[in-house]
């Protein structure tokens, strides 16, 4: 052994055993959270199955990552390292063996102290290497199962459970959302799973769901078969390529004070087990070793999808057609005309990934095919000129990254077949010990034309798009970090509420300090500028300037081992044609205590929000496996509360009730949805069972 390494991780031992605290619950949800919002707070449209994240955690909590046998994907699964990180964790594998201690992972150049004691719960560290060759047997019989049953509801009756004149109701169904789920693992090597779901107002064994639930998703997952099959998916699963300028199902990477997690990077194929209704695939998929550096991934995807289908007449051959304008993702089948939009159109997908890779560099061909059973035929907005119409789509991408002593540069070029081109370009750079560095040149072509893409962008796709970003991350002293980025953009065509050529910048800045999970404070400053048409009725619309600030001051304390607080005020400032503003304010109180089978989070906040412009955002706390990210508007008050009960080594119940108050309205919501009054009250249980 090296006698200098021996030294180094020894004194390692003596620093991390003094400053580590106790491990994380696997099952805190809190903890998790945090990691989530960096992500969402700048992206609040993002549809992502955050339960991906919750299982990975919280089995690697019981089942610890061996940081020696760990493979790269293995270490994204985390979802707790960017890009830079693992590039070093591997260097440093490579320059001095197999790791002795855990502790040695402070020596990795950009592992700071912080994000050791956050993966410290999930990993170990063991010489012996692992086998990577599936026993099926074994797969079968020596599995857990785990079983999950929900129920919600808002207390208070909206319009749509309510009958009209003619004695009867807009919505179909009753005002409760059931939810089961089953899952069976074997390690990570061998998942199944079934889930079903009825929103509220749709029906249970009715018209629009004659099986029961209205939502059913079933997968079966096997990775590490033998050296040849490396994955093998059936069901619904999840597909990710490159950039996500063609395809990414996979967990987003946007702006966010995370500026150093812009590299997207996530697994080929993953099981799926969400309920978002359109955000999957349905069929099977294969990723093959063809060698020891050439890889490929093959799948195939057929499946109903929501859409509002009308008929024509086509005046050249004199018959009728049907057509659709677009597909509809928000899942729900309450009313008439939902459950006729269900199912109405078939989509079929085939995709291709081939990959060579060694130790420094990855290079891969993607492409993907898409046909609709009828033609998606779009109205004669301006803006929509360039958007994808037809019944058939192929896009081909070839994407790359490349690292190379500190500097990790990646990308993607992707092309459709009317002649469109997308490009993406970045890099991360470790200046050294205390600085980072993340920089993204994007240019989305008016008509480059894509159904599934997932990519850094301003945009929710990146079409029409042409940007740069600079993003830092500053470890001035031990427990103090500072993030900022800037990023500029613009539109060179129309766009949704864009009558015009556009375009915008946008700058945060984050002075964060943590000690030893005591104590974490915060201030976080967001400044974006952008042009939109004004919101006020207007004969000739043309985009306007328009400016959003958000100040965010965040404390949290935890007092002793069982019990926590945080605190947060936040401010935005939101400027147009008028100016509004807003205000949030709220405190978290957490009990866990040790050894005991109950816990319970808490909230109560406070809002005065003038503009549903100015309107904050807020991450929940929630029952395991469940996310709600409400936004704040209008002038009142919120508070919830949590509680968990452990019920033997089996079986845990949880309860959530929430409610909000408004002081300056006389109803809420509008349509089907609208609530007579000012409050509103939703809650929620699950148990979960284990054999």
């Amino acid at each position: 052994m090296n006698l200098k390494k021996l030294i180094l991780i020894l004194g390692w031992v003596v620093t991390l055993s003094i400053n580590l605290a106790a491990q994380t619950d696997p099952e805190s949800t809190d903890f998790i959270a945090n990691i989530i919002e960096e992500f969402i707070e700048s992206n609040e449209e993002e549809e992502f199955d955050y339960n991906t994240i919750f299982e990975n955690l919280h089995y690697y909590a019981s089942h610890p990552l061996n940081i020696n046998s760990a493979r790269e994907q293995d270490l994204r699964d985390l979802f707790l390292l960017n890009e830079l990180q693992i590039s070093d964790f591997f260097q440093h594998k490579a320059d001095f063996g197999a790791f002795l201690s855990i502790y040695e992972l402070q020596s990795i150049p950009s592992w700071d102290l912080e994000t050791i004691k956050n993966l410290e719960p999930f990993l170990t560290c063991n010489i012996a290497a692992a086998d990577f060759n599936l026993n099926f047997k074994d797969a079968l019989t020596k599995g857990h199962s785990l079983l999950y049953l929900k129920a919600k509801r808002v207390l208070q009756e909206r319009r749509g459970f309510v009958k009209d004149d003619t004695g009867t109701k807009p919505y179909a169904g009753d005002p409760n959302h059931f939810y089961a789920r089953y899952r069976y693992e074997y390690g990570q090597s061998f998942k199944a799973g079934l889930t079903m779901e009825k929103d509220p107002g749709e029906k249970f064994f009715g018209e629009g769901s004659k099986y029961g639930f209205d939502f059913y998703s079933f997968f079966a997952y096997a990775k590490d078969i033998n050296k040849t099959f490396s994955i093998v998916s059936l069901g619904d699963f999840a597909v990710s390529m490159g950039q996500g300028l063609i395809l990414h199902n996979d967990f987003g990477t946007r702006k966010s004070s995370l500026v150093m997690n812009v590299k997207k990077a996530g697994r080929t194929l993953r099981p799926y087990s969400s309920v978002n209704e359109t955000n999957f695939f349905r069929g099977g998929g294969t990723v093959i070793n063809l060698g020891k550096a050439w890889q490929t991934a093959v799948f195939v995807s057929y499946r109903p999808t929501d859409a509002s289908t009308t008929t024509a007449l086509d005046t050249i051959e004199n018959t009728d057609f049907d057509y659709f304008g677009s597909i509809r993702s928000d899942g729900y089948h309450r009313t008439t005309s939902e459950i006729a939009n269900k199912n109405a159109i078939h989509e079929f997908n085939a995709g291709t990934k081939v990959q060579y890779k060694t130790r420094n560099l990855k290079l891969a061909f993607n492409g993907l095919y898409t046909n609709f059973d009828i033609p998606l035929i779009r109205d004669a907005s301006l803006y929509k000129k360039y958007l994808f119409a037809g019944q058939r789509l192929l896009n081909t991408s070839v994407d790359y990254s490349w690292r190379y002593r500190n500097a990790t540069f990646f990308g993607e070029t992707a092309m459709s077949d009317n002649g469109g081109f997308a490009n993406l370009h970045g890099v991360l750079l470790g200046l050294d010990k205390s600085i980072d560095v993340s920089a993204i040149y994007r240019n989305f072509d008016p008509d480059y034309q894509v159904l599934n893409a997932n990519a850094f962008a301003e945009s929710s796709m990146p079409i029409n798009e042409k940007g740069f970003y600079l993003g830092m991350e500053i470890r001035p002293l031990r427990g103090v970090l500072i993030s900022t980025y800037a990023d500029f953009w613009s539109h060179p065509w129309l766009g949704y509420r864009r009558d015009g050529l556009t375009g915008g910048k946008e700058f945060m800045i984050k002075l964060s300090y943590i000690q030893k999970r005591k104590l974490e404070l915060y201030a976080q400053y967001r400044y974006k500028y952008k042009q939109q048409n004004a919101s006020d009725e207007q004969i000739i619309n043309h985009p306007i300037d328009q400016t959003l600030q958000r100040l965010r001051l965040h404390f949290g304390y935890k007092i002793n081992k069982e019990w926590e607080i945080k605190d947060r005020i936040e401010f935005s400032f939101f400027k147009q044609s008028t100016s509004s503003s807003g205000m949030l304010m709220y405190q978290d109180l957490i009990y866990k205590p040790i050894a005991k089978p109950y816990s319970f989070t808490a909230r109560y906040a406070i809002f005065d929000i003038n503009s549903f412009d100015a309107r904050i955002y807020a991450f929940d706390n929630d029952i395991l496996y469940e996310y709600y990210i409400p936004f704040y508007y209008n002038r009142g008050n919120r508070f919830y509360i949590n509680t968990r009960f452990r019920l033997g080594r089996n079986y845990t119940w949880e309860f959530r009730i929430g409610r909000t108050y408004y002081d300056n309205l006389e109803s809420i919501s509008s349509g089907n949805n609208l609530i007579n009054g000012n409050t509103m009250t939703e809650i929620k249980t699950q148990l979960k069972i284990k054999f």
